[in-house]
């Protein structure tokens, strides 16, 4: 079972709709995280946000165009950075797409404090394990 404690991390939301990234990121700052939340952009940009902000994880919507492309074009550039997809419309297709284009996990609202520890603390422990 995995630890209640995760270490307090600077997570980014890319694309999340406003309600979406207000609920998640209620329950992430509640647990000590600092949330930062910008609309879909290019990969390059969030790159760069990335980079700047020291991110520990990113959380993407799977609703934006080309969130696929965004994946891999992060994934190539930090191949450990954990990136969880968020789906309004949760399938078997877009979780399994989302997991061939680099995404290290996938949720979907209703949002709960155990689910989303559970993501985070599952990516830290695969992070470290493939180091």
């Amino acid at each position: 079972m995995l630890s209640q404690n995760v270490p307090a991390s600077k997570i980014v939301f890319f694309g999340l709709a406003e309600d979406l990234a207000r609920e998640s990121g209620r329950i992430l700052s509640e647990q000590g995280h600092t949330v930062y939340s910008y609309p879909a952009l290019p990969a390059s940009s969030a790159l760069t946000v990335i980079e700047q902000i020291h991110a520990d994880f990113v959380f993407c919507a799977a609703e934006a165009n080309d969130y696929k492309l965004f994946l891999q074009a992060i994934r190539q550039k930090t191949s450990s950075l954990p990136l969880v997809v968020v789906s309004r419309q949760p399938d078997t297709a877009t979780r399994l797409d989302a997991l061939q284009a680099g995404a290290s996990d996938y949720c979907a609202p209703p949002f709960e404090s155990i689910s989303i520890r559970w993501i985070l603390e599952s990516a830290l422990a695969s992070r470290h394990a493939a180091v």
